[in-house]
């Protein structure tokens, strides 16, 4: 019996994985405004982007972006919960199992820029789905797929869908 309810558990797991690397991406609701602190509100929840308060999490940033912490906040419940990610823009997108999805934007060399999807999961933000774009049509590996960056109209191509590692696309957060 045990063994059969680990199977399902793995299987489980796979084919979740499977469906977030194939599915739409989701609904873009809004860009953040480009400074900091940066406020949404949508429903009842309000999203605020904001620099670390811990010093030495500020100097994880790099040429992907800046280190930025983001709060989320239900404001009928009280329930919050902040997490950290490096970030050059972000989107608000649809809600996914009720809480809001966040399109966050980092920035590698040479034209290469990832966004990844950023979901409530098992209990905490994270990322589930990386789609890598290049700024080069060269470069692209299905050019007929193409992207804006938040706050730009600049044509990004895409070049590959990945899904986190073993880690579960956890992000560094203040829950204990």
């Amino acid at each position: 019996m045990r063994r059969a309810f680990l199977l399902w558990m793995v299987i489980s797991a796979l084919v979740a994985r499977a469906d977030v690397s194939s599915e739409p991406w989701p609904r873009s609701i809004r860009d953040f405004p480009a400074d900091l602190p940066s406020t949404l509100t949508e429903g009842e929840f309000r999203i605020t982007i904001t620099e670390p308060r811990d010093p030495q999490m500020r100097t994880l940033g790099g040429s992907g972006g800046p280190m930025l912490a983001f709060t989320v906040r239900n404001q009928k419940s009280g329930w919050a919960t902040t997490f950290y990610d490096q970030s050059v823009s972000t989107r608000l997108l649809s809600p996914f199992a009720s809480h809001p999805q966040l399109e966050i934007w980092g920035r590698g060399g040479g034209g290469s820029w990832s966004r990844c999807l950023t979901r409530f999961v098992r209990g905490e933000y994270r990322c589930v789905r990386i789609d890598e774009f290049t700024s080069s049509r060269e470069r692209a590996t299905k050019t007929s797929i193409t992207t804006t960056l938040p706050l730009s109209g600049d044509t990004l191509y895409f070049v590959e869908t990945r899904i986190p590692d073993e880690s579960g696309g956890q992000l560094p957060n203040d829950n204990k």
